[in-house]
């Protein structure tokens, strides 16, 4: 009987790692901001569809905010930056949040938000730009997808563990499926991006930026401004932002230096700011 047991497990275990294997060679995708090949557990049918599906969720929980002309700047604003990104034939979408919370988010598939909390922080154009720009970014180079498929990963190695060890049956992290993700419109901001993330996002941000025309430094003063909020902020739970973004004030100083090295290739005097377009829009 132990022996029958053992060598049971040992063919479970085999079936296990092939299908596992498998698994892998077909989940592998094209990441398309470093065209290196990676693990994703998410193609991007299922990014679109999820993302569709949490948009519809937002709205009714979050709400709109009700202005079509400031909505109809930032989808102008959105287009024209995701255009110069790296996945410029995505349906995108831009979505103002009525919410005084200081917040902007990206969702799987081209769906991105910011709350008028935000607005009210923001001086110029170049600087919204910018708070679009590296929520594209994290669009494009497929973090939550990344974030996703960790979590998927480690969820399996969970399953794995749940057969060969009984004590870890009572699955104590609680770790979210491909259906509990889709199923929650706000879950999906949960998966958390790494430092990195956020870096590749701030970079890839001012490059779209400075690809639509717009002055990159723009994203510099955003970051600067929201640092400044979150130094001075008593409640680290008031300003979601900064729980989402973490540490902008250690990330100033690496903008700094990349804006100027793109600004190093570039005409400065030909680029946008326009502090006077984006007060008489919000107005």
């Amino acid at each position: 009987m132990i022996s029958l047991l053992i060598s049971t497990r040992s063919n479970l275990f085999r079936f296990m790692s092939v299908s596992l294997t498998l698994l892998v060679m077909v989940s592998c995708a094209v990441n398309p901001v470093t065209g290196n090949r990676e693990l994703a557990f998410m193609s991007e049918f299922q990014e679109i569809s999820i993302g569709a599906e949490a948009d519809i969720q937002i709205k009714e929980e979050m709400g709109v905010y009700k202005s079509p002309a400031l909505q109809e700047y930032v989808q102008e604003l959105g287009v024209r930056l995701a255009t110069n990104s790296h996945r410029p034939n995505l349906s995108w979408h831009f979505t103002i949040l009525d919410s005084p919370v200081i917040n902007a988010f990206a969702l799987p598939g081209g769906y991105t938000y910011l709350t008028r909390g935000i607005l009210a922080y923001l001086n110029t154009e170049a600087e919204l730009v910018g708070v679009l720009g590296h929520e594209i970014a994290h669009v494009t180079a497929r973090h939550a997808v990344q974030a996703y498929t960790r979590a998927t990963g480690a969820q399996l190695g969970l399953t794995l563990g749940q057969i060969f060890i009984p004590q870890m049956r009572s699955n104590p992290l609680g770790l979210p499926g491909l259906d509990q993700v889709a199923g929650s419109g706000l879950g999906l901001l949960f998966l958390k991006f790494g430092r990195e993330d956020e870096k590749q996002a701030d970079r890839l941000g001012a490059e779209y930026a400075l690809n639509g025309g717009w002055h990159p430094e723009g994203a510099l003063g955003m970051l600067s401004t929201l640092s400044r909020i979150s130094a001075t902020s008593e409640h680290s739970g008031l300003p979601s932002w900064f729980s989402t973004h973490p540490n902008p004030e250690s990330r100033v100083q690496d903008m700094s230096t990349h804006i100027k090295e793109l600004l190093a290739k570039k005409d400065s005097k030909s680029l946008s700011v326009d502090r006077f377009e984006y007060l008489r829009r919000v107005e």
